[in-house]
Protein backbone atom coordinates (compact mmCIF):
# COMPACT_ATOMS: atom_id res chain seq x y z
CA UNK A 1 0.00 0.00 0.00
CA UNK A 2 2.09 3.11 -1.19
CA UNK A 3 1.59 5.86 1.40
CA UNK A 4 2.39 9.34 0.01
CA UNK A 5 5.88 11.32 1.34
CA UNK A 6 3.59 14.09 3.80
CA UNK A 7 2.86 10.98 6.18
CA UNK A 8 5.58 11.04 9.17
CA UNK A 9 7.20 7.84 10.27
CA UNK A 10 9.10 8.43 13.49
CA UNK A 11 11.37 5.37 15.35
CA UNK A 12 11.78 5.42 19.03
CA UNK A 13 15.18 4.10 17.85
CA UNK A 14 15.88 7.92 16.62
CA UNK A 15 15.25 9.33 13.44
CA UNK A 16 12.06 10.12 11.67
CA UNK A 17 11.16 9.85 7.85
CA UNK A 18 9.12 12.48 5.63
CA UNK A 19 9.97 15.22 8.31
CA UNK A 20 12.30 17.67 5.82
CA UNK A 21 15.91 18.63 5.65
CA UNK A 22 17.83 17.87 8.41
CA UNK A 23 20.39 20.74 9.71
CA UNK A 24 22.84 19.34 7.22
CA UNK A 25 20.39 19.02 4.46
CA UNK A 26 19.60 15.61 4.53
CA UNK A 27 16.56 14.07 3.17
CA UNK A 28 15.15 10.77 4.54
CA UNK A 29 12.09 9.61 2.97
CA UNK A 30 9.56 6.46 3.58
CA UNK A 31 7.00 6.53 0.06
CA UNK A 32 5.72 3.17 0.17
CA UNK A 33 4.38 0.89 2.93
CA UNK A 34 3.35 -2.19 2.38
CA UNK A 35 1.23 -4.84 5.14
CA UNK A 36 -0.01 -1.76 6.87
CA UNK A 37 -4.33 -3.25 6.86
CA UNK A 38 -5.23 -6.18 8.93
CA UNK A 39 -3.35 -9.00 8.69
CA UNK A 40 -4.33 -12.50 7.34
CA UNK A 41 -5.58 -15.42 10.47
CA UNK A 42 -3.11 -17.99 11.67
CA UNK A 43 -5.89 -20.51 12.25
CA UNK A 44 -7.65 -23.05 9.52
CA UNK A 45 -10.53 -24.74 9.42
CA UNK A 46 -11.00 -28.29 9.03
CA UNK A 47 -11.86 -29.80 5.59
CA UNK A 48 -15.32 -31.42 5.73
CA UNK A 49 -15.35 -34.77 4.59
CA UNK A 50 -18.07 -35.73 1.84
CA UNK A 51 -19.21 -32.51 1.99
CA UNK A 52 -18.09 -28.58 0.52
CA UNK A 53 -16.29 -26.30 2.69
CA UNK A 54 -14.65 -26.76 5.52
CA UNK A 55 -15.86 -26.19 9.56
CA UNK A 56 -14.95 -22.70 11.09
CA UNK A 57 -11.49 -22.40 12.71
CA UNK A 58 -11.50 -22.55 16.36
CA UNK A 59 -10.77 -19.01 18.27
CA UNK A 60 -8.98 -17.37 15.09
CA UNK A 61 -6.42 -15.20 15.88
CA UNK A 62 -4.05 -12.50 13.41
CA UNK A 63 -0.89 -13.68 12.00
CA UNK A 64 2.06 -11.21 13.17
CA UNK A 65 2.56 -8.64 10.90
CA UNK A 66 5.09 -7.71 8.35
CA UNK A 67 6.10 -4.84 7.07
CA UNK A 68 7.65 -3.84 3.52
CA UNK A 69 9.69 -0.39 3.66
CA UNK A 70 11.04 1.43 0.84
CA UNK A 71 12.27 4.89 0.53
CA UNK A 72 15.33 7.41 -0.62
CA UNK A 73 18.05 9.54 1.15
CA UNK A 74 19.18 12.32 -0.46
CA UNK A 75 22.13 14.29 0.88
CA UNK A 76 24.26 17.61 -0.42
CA UNK A 77 27.26 15.15 -0.34
CA UNK A 78 28.54 11.32 -0.71
CA UNK A 79 30.24 11.77 2.93
CA UNK A 80 26.50 12.64 4.33
CA UNK A 81 24.71 10.38 2.20
CA UNK A 82 26.36 7.57 3.84
CA UNK A 83 26.42 9.16 7.51
CA UNK A 84 22.42 8.95 6.57
CA UNK A 85 22.28 5.15 5.33
CA UNK A 86 24.34 3.92 8.78
CA UNK A 87 21.68 5.82 10.85
CA UNK A 88 18.79 4.62 9.27
CA UNK A 89 20.26 1.04 9.11
CA UNK A 90 21.15 1.24 12.75
CA UNK A 91 17.28 2.47 13.21
CA UNK A 92 16.22 -0.55 12.07
CA UNK A 93 16.94 -2.58 14.82
CA UNK A 94 17.15 -5.92 15.46
CA UNK A 95 15.61 -5.35 18.72
CA UNK A 96 11.92 -4.58 19.23
CA UNK A 97 11.45 -0.44 19.01
CA UNK A 98 8.64 1.42 18.06
CA UNK A 99 7.49 2.45 14.89
CA UNK A 100 4.51 5.45 14.08
CA UNK A 101 2.99 5.80 11.23
CA UNK A 102 0.74 9.63 11.43
CA UNK A 103 -1.81 9.14 8.75
CA UNK A 104 -4.50 10.91 10.34
CA UNK A 105 -4.69 8.54 13.62
CA UNK A 106 -1.06 8.23 14.57
CA UNK A 107 -0.85 4.68 15.36
CA UNK A 108 2.13 2.67 16.59
CA UNK A 109 3.50 -0.57 16.31
CA UNK A 110 6.22 -3.10 17.94
CA UNK A 111 8.26 -3.79 14.79
CA UNK A 112 12.37 -5.42 14.67
CA UNK A 113 13.84 -6.16 11.39
CA UNK A 114 13.19 -9.12 9.27
CA UNK A 115 15.74 -9.25 6.27
CA UNK A 116 18.14 -7.19 5.21
CA UNK A 117 18.48 -3.34 4.50
CA UNK A 118 19.03 -3.41 0.77
CA UNK A 119 20.19 -0.24 -1.01
CA UNK A 120 20.68 1.13 -4.65
CA UNK A 121 22.46 4.21 -5.90
CA UNK A 122 20.51 6.47 -7.88
CA UNK A 123 23.41 8.82 -7.92
CA UNK A 124 26.76 9.52 -5.50
CA UNK A 125 24.06 11.55 -3.07
CA UNK A 126 20.80 9.93 -3.56
CA UNK A 127 20.00 6.23 -2.56
CA UNK A 128 16.31 4.11 -2.93
CA UNK A 129 16.43 2.13 0.00
CA UNK A 130 13.92 -1.25 1.30
CA UNK A 131 13.49 -2.95 4.58
CA UNK A 132 11.41 -5.45 5.72
CA UNK A 133 9.97 -5.30 9.58
CA UNK A 134 8.32 -7.95 11.75
CA UNK A 135 5.86 -7.04 14.46
CA UNK A 136 4.94 -10.21 16.66
CA UNK A 137 2.13 -8.37 17.88
CA UNK A 138 -0.07 -7.50 14.75
CA UNK A 139 -1.98 -4.75 16.30
CA UNK A 140 -1.45 -1.28 15.76
CA UNK A 141 -1.82 1.52 18.91
CA UNK A 142 -3.64 4.72 19.43
CA UNK A 143 -4.25 6.99 22.58
CA UNK A 144 -3.22 5.36 25.83
CA UNK A 145 -5.76 5.59 28.22
CA UNK A 146 -6.12 5.36 31.95
CA UNK A 147 -9.29 4.45 34.22
CA UNK A 148 -9.25 4.38 38.03
CA UNK A 149 -11.99 3.15 40.14
CA UNK A 150 -12.32 3.29 44.05
CA UNK A 151 -14.97 0.58 45.90
CA UNK A 152 -18.49 2.44 46.45
CA UNK A 153 -18.93 4.08 49.41
CA UNK A 154 -21.43 7.02 50.82
CA UNK A 155 -19.93 9.64 52.69
CA UNK A 156 -21.89 12.72 54.44
CA UNK A 157 -25.38 12.84 54.73
CA UNK A 158 -27.78 14.48 57.18
CA UNK A 159 -26.55 17.02 60.45
CA UNK A 160 -27.43 16.44 63.64
CA UNK A 161 -29.17 17.93 65.51
CA UNK A 162 -31.34 18.87 62.20
CA UNK A 163 -31.97 22.72 61.15
CA UNK A 164 -34.36 23.55 58.74
CA UNK A 165 -34.20 24.05 55.54
CA UNK A 166 -32.97 20.86 55.43
CA UNK A 167 -29.77 20.13 53.63
CA UNK A 168 -27.91 16.90 52.50
CA UNK A 169 -24.50 17.14 52.02
CA UNK A 170 -23.38 13.61 51.25
CA UNK A 171 -22.01 11.65 48.39
CA UNK A 172 -21.97 8.48 46.81
CA UNK A 173 -18.96 6.51 44.98
CA UNK A 174 -20.63 3.83 42.98
CA UNK A 175 -17.16 2.06 42.13
CA UNK A 176 -18.32 1.94 38.29
CA UNK A 177 -16.76 3.95 35.14
CA UNK A 178 -16.66 3.11 30.93
CA UNK A 179 -13.37 2.21 29.52
CA UNK A 180 -13.52 3.26 26.06
CA UNK A 181 -11.40 2.14 22.99
CA UNK A 182 -11.82 3.81 20.11
CA UNK A 183 -10.43 0.91 18.05
CA UNK A 184 -11.88 -2.08 16.35
CA UNK A 185 -10.11 -4.66 18.62
CA UNK A 186 -10.22 -5.51 22.13
CA UNK A 187 -7.07 -3.74 24.23
CA UNK A 188 -4.64 -5.82 25.53
CA UNK A 189 -4.82 -4.40 29.75
CA UNK A 190 -2.99 -3.95 32.71
CA UNK A 191 -5.09 -4.18 35.64
CA UNK A 192 -3.38 -2.75 39.65
CA UNK A 193 -5.48 -3.13 42.49
CA UNK A 194 -3.79 -1.21 45.27
CA UNK A 195 -4.51 -1.92 49.24
CA UNK A 196 -5.91 -2.25 51.45
CA UNK A 197 -8.20 -4.77 49.76
CA UNK A 198 -9.55 -7.63 50.09
CA UNK A 199 -10.70 -10.44 46.99
CA UNK A 200 -11.24 -7.48 44.46
CA UNK A 201 -13.02 -7.99 41.49
CA UNK A 202 -13.75 -6.56 38.15
CA UNK A 203 -16.63 -7.07 35.92
CA UNK A 204 -17.29 -5.89 32.43
CA UNK A 205 -21.39 -5.78 33.41
CA UNK A 206 -21.30 -5.48 29.41
CA UNK A 207 -19.93 -8.80 28.60
CA UNK A 208 -20.47 -10.42 31.90
CA UNK A 209 -16.66 -11.46 31.84
CA UNK A 210 -14.56 -10.57 35.54
CA UNK A 211 -11.13 -11.09 37.21
CA UNK A 212 -10.74 -11.17 40.49
CA UNK A 213 -7.50 -11.49 43.20
CA UNK A 214 -8.37 -14.41 45.33
CA UNK A 215 -6.12 -12.63 48.10
CA UNK A 216 -5.91 -9.71 50.58
CA UNK A 217 -3.45 -6.63 50.08
CA UNK A 218 -2.31 -4.89 52.56
CA UNK A 219 -2.06 -0.98 52.85
CA UNK A 220 -0.21 0.41 50.20
CA UNK A 221 0.65 -2.88 48.61
CA UNK A 222 -0.20 -3.48 44.97
CA UNK A 223 -0.47 -6.53 42.42
CA UNK A 224 -0.10 -5.78 38.51
CA UNK A 225 -2.24 -7.89 36.66
CA UNK A 226 -1.51 -8.39 32.86
CA UNK A 227 -4.42 -9.52 30.90
CA UNK A 228 -3.09 -10.65 27.71
CA UNK A 229 -2.22 -14.03 27.16
CA UNK A 230 -1.10 -15.62 29.12
CA UNK A 231 -1.93 -13.41 31.99
CA UNK A 232 0.93 -12.86 34.37
CA UNK A 233 0.02 -11.07 38.16
CA UNK A 234 2.80 -9.67 39.84
CA UNK A 235 2.68 -9.01 43.48
CA UNK A 236 4.71 -5.30 43.80
CA UNK A 237 5.70 -5.87 40.25
CA UNK A 238 7.86 -8.77 41.06
CA UNK A 239 6.98 -11.66 42.95
CA UNK A 240 4.56 -14.19 40.71
CA UNK A 241 0.96 -14.56 41.98
CA UNK A 242 -0.95 -16.01 38.52
CA UNK A 243 -2.08 -18.76 40.63
CA UNK A 244 -4.20 -16.27 42.59
CA UNK A 245 -6.25 -14.71 40.04
CA UNK A 246 -9.75 -16.44 38.77
CA UNK A 247 -11.32 -14.91 35.63
CA UNK A 248 -14.85 -15.68 34.66
CA UNK A 249 -17.58 -15.12 31.70
CA UNK A 250 -15.78 -16.68 28.68
CA UNK A 251 -12.52 -15.02 26.83
CA UNK A 252 -9.12 -13.03 27.32
CA UNK A 253 -10.27 -10.17 29.71
CA UNK A 254 -9.84 -6.63 27.69
CA UNK A 255 -11.17 -3.34 26.52
CA UNK A 256 -13.29 -4.37 23.81
CA UNK A 257 -14.16 -1.92 20.96
CA UNK A 258 -16.76 0.85 21.94
CA UNK A 259 -17.81 1.66 25.80
CA UNK A 260 -17.07 -1.09 28.23
CA UNK A 261 -19.50 -0.44 31.69
CA UNK A 262 -16.90 -1.22 34.74
CA UNK A 263 -18.06 -2.44 38.13
CA UNK A 264 -15.34 -2.74 41.06
CA UNK A 265 -15.92 -4.30 43.97
CA UNK A 266 -14.20 -6.32 46.82
CA UNK A 267 -15.03 -8.37 50.01
CA UNK A 268 -13.36 -5.90 52.44
CA UNK A 269 -11.10 -2.29 52.18
CA UNK A 270 -11.12 1.21 50.14
CA UNK A 271 -8.46 0.54 47.75
CA UNK A 272 -8.40 1.43 43.86
CA UNK A 273 -8.51 -0.27 40.59
CA UNK A 274 -6.34 1.12 37.71
CA UNK A 275 -7.09 0.05 34.23
CA UNK A 276 -4.35 1.05 31.34
CA UNK A 277 -4.80 0.26 27.27
CA UNK A 278 -4.60 2.03 24.64
CA UNK A 279 -7.01 2.37 21.20
CA UNK A 280 -6.40 -0.71 19.02
CA UNK A 281 -6.65 -1.63 15.44
CA UNK A 282 -6.08 -4.39 13.45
Amino acid sequence: MPFPDENEFTFSTGISLNTGPNADGVVMTCASLDGWGSPGSKGGGQSREGAHGESPAPNPKLQARTLQLSGRIEAPTILLRQQAEHTLQAALSLDLFDLTVVDGIPLTVRAQRAGDVSRVDDTDTQVTWQAELRCPDPLRYGVAKTLTLNLPSVTGGMQFPMRFPLRFTGSTITGDGDAVNDGNETAPTVLTFTGPLGTPRITNTATGQWIQYNDTLADGEYVVLYLKAPLVALLQGTALRTGKVSTGGGGTWGIKPGTNPIAFRAASGTGTALLEWADSFQ
